[in-house]
C-alpha cells in the first residue's frame, strides 16, 4: 500500500511539474493536493515500523519528486524571483535595504528582465534579514537563474532531513517519522515547486535544537542567530529555551547577529522599513488577530498586543521549562494563530518539529493551509488580497478540532490515570547524573566519565528496543523520584514514571504491580547497561510467556537483564538478596518453589565492572564518544600495568 500511496503523490507531482504556474487554476492545485495529502496521510500510518530498506526506497523517491519540480516554473508565489533580483543587485554593488535600490528604482534599468517584471511590489526594499540577503547574492554569483534558487533551498531541505535522521536516532525515535517531512505536499509544492526560503530558516532552527540536545548552549545560540537572519521566527523561539542557556551564550549570538548586519548598515532605517510596512499594513488569512486588533484599538496596536502575548507565551514555556521541541512547536503554533498574516509557506515551520513529536492538529494543517490559495481568483480580478471566513473556518476549524480532540484523549489515556491492554516492557533507568550513575566504576573512570558511560549504553539500549507497531509498549521507571526534569529532557516524549521500594526487589514488584493494576496483558523489566539488548529478545521473552510463567534473561554476572511476567507476582521478590551473584539462581529457586514454570533465554554480559568494560571493549567502544573513550582506555591501560 506504501507503493500505491507512492503513485499517487508521483502523479499529482508529474502534474504540478508540467503545468508550473498554479496560480490561474487554483482548483486544479487544490484538488491534486487534496488527493496527495491523502495519500500522504495514509503513507505515514502505513510506514509504522518500516524496515530500513523500504524507509530508503521512500526516501529515495521523495528526492526524485523534489528533482521534477526544481525546474518547473514556480507554482503559486514569486518571491523567488525576488529572491534572484536582490542578489543580483548586491553583486551590482547595491544595497537591497536602501531606497535607492529597491526595485523599481530607475538606477538598475540595465539589469531588467523576465525576472524583475514578476517582482511583485517593487516599491519594497528588502523585507528579508541580512543572512538571508547574503545567500541570494552567494546563489546567483554562482548562477544567476530561479531554478539554481530553488536548488539552494532544496539542498538545504535535505540537509535539514539529514539533522532530523540524526535527532530522531538521539532521541530514540522511529527513523520512519522523518517521512513527516520527506513525503509532505506541503513541502513538495511550497520549497521545490515554489523556492520558499523558509526551508533554510527551519534547517537553522532546527540545528539549533540538535546542539541544545548535545548541551552546545553556544552553538545553539549562534544557530538560532543565523536562523533569525533568515527569518525572524527563531528568535521568538529561543525566549521559549531561555532557562537553557548562560547569559555569554546569548551574549554570543547576539554579536554574531549584529555583525552579519554590519555590511547592510549604509541602509540605515532602511534594514527594517519594509518590514515594518509588512507588519502595520498587510493583512491575510488570520485567526484571532482581529479579535487582539479590536480589543488593541487598531491594527498597529494588535500587532503590538500579539508581540506581547507571544512573548509572555515563550516566556512562560521556559520557566516551566518545557522540553525544546514541544515549545518550539508551541511557539511556532502560537505564532500562526496570533499573527497577522499567514502565508501558506509559514506552516513549513512545523514539519521538522512534527518529525519529532506527534501533533494531529497541526499536521492537518500542513494540508488545509492551501486553503489560503483561493485568494488568487479574486485578486487576479481586481477584488483585495484575502480570503473569506468561510475559507478560513474550513482552513483552521477541523485542524482546532482535531488538536483539541488529540489533548483530550491523551489527558484521559494517560498512562498514570488510564489502564492499557498491550504488552508493556518497563525500563529502569537512572538519572546519569556523576556520583549517581555505575558507581562501581567511579573509582577508574571518574564519576562524570561513569555517567557518561551509563549514558551510553542505556541510549543504545533504549535504540534497540524500539518497538514495531504492535509488539509492545515502553514506560521508563526512573530514580531518583526528584529527577524528573533531568529524565525528560534526556528522554523526550517517553512516558516516565518514578520508580519506588526500599530495594531492587521492591522497585520491581512494584512497577508490575502498576501495570498490570492499568490493565496490562503481560510485562517484562529491563535494566540499562546491557546495548546487546534487542528488540527481538523482548518480543521473544513476551511470546515465551504463552507457556511460561516466569521468564528470565540471564547475565554472565549471576544477575539478570530482564524479567517477563504473565500477572503480577510480588511473592517471587521476597527473600532475594539483591546485588549479589546469587540474584539469579535464587529467583529461579523461589519460581520452582512457587510452582511456576520458567524459561531462561540467552546469556548477555552486563557492564557493572573495569573488568567488565574489558571484556567487552571491542563492542563497548564504537558505542563511545571521544570524550567518554579516552578516560576508558586510560583506565584500562593502567589496570593492565
Amino acid at each position: 500500500m506504501l507503493v500505491v500511496c507512492g503513485g499517487v503523490i508521483t502523479a499529482c507531482v508529474a502534474a504540478w511539474a508540467v503545468e508550473g504556474d498554479q496560480t490561474r487554476r487554483v482548483g486544479t492545485h487544490l484538488m491534486l493536493f487534496g488527493v496527495a495529502f491523502g495519500a500522504y496521510l495514509g503513507a505515514l500510518h502505513i510506514a509504522r515500523g518500516l524496515s530500513r530498506r523500504w524507509l530508503r526506497a521512500a526516501l529515495g523517491m521523495a528526492v526524485l519528486w523534489r528533482l521534477a519540480l526544481v525546474p518547473a516554473f514556480p507554482l503559486l508565489s514569486d518571491d523567488v524571483f525576488r529572491y534572484v533580483w536582490e542578489g543580483r543587485v548586491q553583486l551590482h554593488g547595491g544595497n537591497p535595504y536602501a531606497w535607492e535600490d529597491r526595485p523599481e528604482s530607475p538606477r538598475w534599468e540595465a539589469l531588467r528582465d523576465g525576472v524583475w517584471r514578476t517582482v511583485t511590489h517593487k516599491e519594497y526594499t528588502a523585507v528579508y534579514p541580512p543572512l538571508w540577503e547574503m545567500v541570494c547574492r552567494l546563489v546567483v554569483g554562482l548562477r544567476d537563474s530561479v531554478t539554481a534558487m530553488k536548488a539552494f533551498v532544496v539542498v538545504g531541505e535535505l540537509a535539514l532531513w539529514a539533522l532530523l535522521a540524526r535527532l530522531l536516532r538521539r532521541r530514540r525515535l522511529p527513523p520512519e517519522r522523518l517521512l513527516v517531512l520527506a513525503w509532505s505536499p506541503l513541502a513538495l509544492v511550497e520549497v521545490a515547486g515554489s523556492g520558499h526560503n523558509d526551508a533554510f530558516g527551519a534547517l537553522l532552527l532546527t540545528l539549533s535544537l540538535a546542539a541544545l540536545d548535545h548541551g552546545d548552549g553556544l552553538g545553539s545560540a549562534a544557530a538560532a542567530a543565523l536562523g533569525a537572519l533568515t527569518k525572524f521566527l527563531p528568535a521568538l523561539v529561543v525566549l521559549a529555551w531561555l532557562r537553557r542557556y548562560r547569559w555569554w551564550h546569548l551574549v554570543a549570538g547576539l554579536d554574531l547577529a549584529l555583525l552579519l548586519v554590519i555590511p547592510y548598515a549604509t541602509a540605515g532605517p532602511g534594514l527594517w522599513m519594509s518590514l515594518g510596512k509588512y507588519g502595520r499594513y498587510w493583512l491575510f488569512n488570520q485567526t484571532l488577530f482581529d479579535p487582539l486588533a479590536a480589543l488593541a484599538g487598531g491594527h498597529e496596536e494588535g500587532v503590538r498586543l500579539a508581540g506581547v502575548l507571544l512573548g509572555g507565551f515563550a516566556l512562560a514555556l521556559a520557566a516551566r521549562k518545557t522540553e525544546p521541541a514541544a515549545a518550539a512547536l508551541a511557539v511556532v503554533a502560537a505564532s500562526i494563530l496570533l499573527a497577522p498574516n499567514v502565508l501558506p509557506w509559514y506552516a513549513l515551520w512545523l514539519l521538522p518539529l512534527l518529525v519529532l513529536q506527534d501533533a494531529p492538529g497541526l499536521l492537518l494543517f500542513t494540508g488545509s493551509v492551501q486553503l489560503a490559495y483561493l485568494v488568487y481568483p479574486e485578486w487576479l480580478s481586481g477584488q483585495r488580497w484575502q480570503v473569506g471566513w468561510p475559507v478560513r473556518a474550513l482552513e483552521y476549524g477541523p485542524c482546532v478540532a482535531v488538536g483539541i480532540a488529540a489533548w483530550l484523549q491523551r489527558r484521559v489515556s494517560a498512562p498514570e490515570k488510564a489502564p492499557c491492554s498491550d504488552d508493556i516492557l518497563v525500563v529502569f533507568v537512572k538519572e546519569p547524573r556523576p556520583g549517581a550513575a555505575k558507581t562501581r566504576l567511579v573509582p577508574e573512570l571518574g564519576a562524570e566519565a561513569a555517567a557518561e558511560l551509563y549514558r551510553a549504553l542505556a541510549d543504545e539500549e533504549i535504540r534497540r528496543t524500539v518497538p514495531r507497531r504492535g509488539e509492545y509498549r515502553r514506560l521508563f521507571f526512573f530514580a531518583p523520584a526528584e529527577a524528573r526534569g533531568a529524565m525528560e529532557a534526556w528522554l523526550p516524549g517517553e512516558v516516565l514514571l518514578p520508580q519506588t521500594g526500599t530495594d531492587l526487589g521492591a522497585r520491581m514488584a512494584e512497577a508490575f504491580e502498576q501495570v498490570f493494576r492499568r490493565g496490562a496483558r503481560r510485562a517484562a523489566v529491563i535494566g540499562s547497561d546491557v546495548p546487546w539488548l534487542s528488540r527481538r529478545l523482548v518480543a521473544g521473552a513476551f511470546s515465551a510467556l504463552a507457556e511460561h510463567d516466569v521468564v528470565i534473561g540471564p547475565t554472565v554476572d549471576g544477575g539478570y537483564y530482564l524479567l517477563a511476567l504473565d500477572r503480577s507476582r510480588p511473592e517471587l521478590f521476597e527473600g532475594i538478596a539483591w546485588s549479589t551473584p546469587s540474584v539469579r539462581a535464587a529467583t529461579a529457586e523461589r519460581a520452582a518453589a512457587l510452582g511456576l514454570r520458567v524459561r531462561m533465554l540467552e546469556e548477555l554480559p552486563d557492564i557493572d565492572t573495569l573488568a567488565d568494560v574489558r571484556a567487552q571493549w571491542g563492542k563497548l567502544r564504537p558505542l563511545l564518544g571521544k570524550r567518554v573513550r579516552e578516560p576508558v582506555e586510560r583506565a584500562l591501560r593502567h589496570a593492565s600495568l
